[in-house]
């Protein structure tokens, strides 16, 4: 999925968290109107596919309403993170480099505390 298809499912996401509770009657249209306006603001294209990692965290800082859609996308970062760092200790052991597959992996481990 390229960043333009990724930024479209995050705001389909964020639109079905709004929608529903505003149909449901917890969630009034200026609320629904700030979101919107917020997303749009830090959601705004041309982005990275880094730079909507690094942005979807804060979706939920002020309106928590988004935590539903926002952390499924960082559980799916973090995981695809573990995978990219597990598959280069694997390498870097196979090749006879404990030290440096021991360093990433300690690396990863702190950056993976720091952001819980």
């Amino acid at each position: 999925m390229d960043s333009e298809e990724y930024l479209e499912k995050i705001e389909r996401d964020i639109l079905q968290v709004i929608e529903e509770k505003l149909l449901n009657g917890q969630m009034d249209p200026d609320r629904a109107a700030a979101i919107a306006k917020m997303v749009l603001e830090k959601l705004h294209p041309p982005l990275s596919l880094d730079q909507i990692y690094a942005i979807v965290p804060s979706l939920d800082d002020e309106f928590q309403e988004l935590a539903r859609a926002v952390l499924p996308i960082q559980r799916e970062h973090e995981e695809k993170v573990r995978e990219v760092v597990a598959t280069h200790a694997t390498m870097l052991i196979k090749t006879g480099k404990f030290d440096e597959a021991k360093s990433i992996l300690q690396e990863a481990n702190k950056s993976t505390v720091s952001s819980s």
